[in-house]
């Protein structure tokens, strides 16, 4: 089984939470792309490191259920990231990005 090579964990971190931010991908999609991608973990990995069960990892990944708010924390601390509050509708971001 040959080794993932390395990448740069904070540009793709940066990519992602841009796609979030435009809308076009999922808090799930992003975590699970910086997991396997960025941090280069199993989901079994994860689950032992948070004490986290599979399928509230899944869950979060997948964007499905309803993973009580210290799960969701644990899980993107992991990733480097934190759960903030954003508006719904995605123009009112541009003023406040483009300030930056």
């Amino acid at each position: 089984m040959s080794k993932k090579q390395p990448i740069d964990r904070f540009k793709l971190k940066a990519e992602l939470v841009q796609q979030m931010l435009d809308g076009t991908i999922s808090m799930g999609q992003m975590g699970k792309r910086i997991r396997s991608e960025g941090l280069q973990m199993t989901q079994e990995e994860v689950c032992k490191l948070l004490g986290l069960s599979r399928q509230v990892v899944s869950d979060i990944e997948n964007d499905n259920g309803n993973p009580r708010l210290d799960s969701l924390q644990k899980y993107f601390k992991l990733m480097g990231l934190e759960i903030a509050l954003l508006p719904r509708q995605r123009s009112e971001l541009q003023p406040i990005t483009s300030n930056t």
